[in-house]
């Protein structure tokens, strides 16, 4: 059984396994009997208790900190360059380069392509309307 409780020195709070005799805090080193200690809350899950302990202290782990800022930051065209690197299947590329730049750019060129795709540009443009993943709207100008 563990239970959260605070310190008797420094007043913070901490888990405490309430099968030993004695706990000491691992903040301020206080040692503290288990059966004079105030607890509250109890479980017999270590992860519960860890889990009220954040959620009373307002701790939010650092890793969700970074991922959801990291999403809430990243721009579409980023977003749409990683995607478009990081697969690998041609098809699936071109999907997601044509529908990233409408979606970002509504219309796109030629030059547009270039900047992703390098020197495959002119085969990667052809090839998508070959597979009617774009039209041409305009001369030179692209849609998905």
């Amino acid at each position: 059984m563990y239970g959260l409780a605070l310190c008797g020195v420094c007043r913070r709070p901490r888990i405490v396994d309430k099968s030993k005799s004695e706990s000491a805090c691992p903040y301020c080193n206080c040692v503290q009997k288990t059966k004079e200690m105030s607890f509250y809350f109890e479980s017999a899950d270590q992860n519960a208790v860890r889990e009220a302990l954040s959620q009373a202290t307002g701790f939010v782990p650092p890793d969700m900190l970074k991922k959801k800022q990291r999403i809430a930051d990243a721009d579409p065209y980023s977003t749409m360059v990683y995607r478009y690197e990081h697969c690998s299947d041609l098809e699936e590329k071109m999907t997601i380069l044509a529908e990233g730049l409408t979606a970002i750019k509504g219309t796109f060129t030629l030059d547009d392509v270039r900047e992703i795709a390098g020197d495959r540009a002119e085969k990667m443009v052809s090839a998508m309307l070959d597979r009617c993943i774009i039209s041409e709207v305009r001369v030179g100008v692209y849609r998905a």
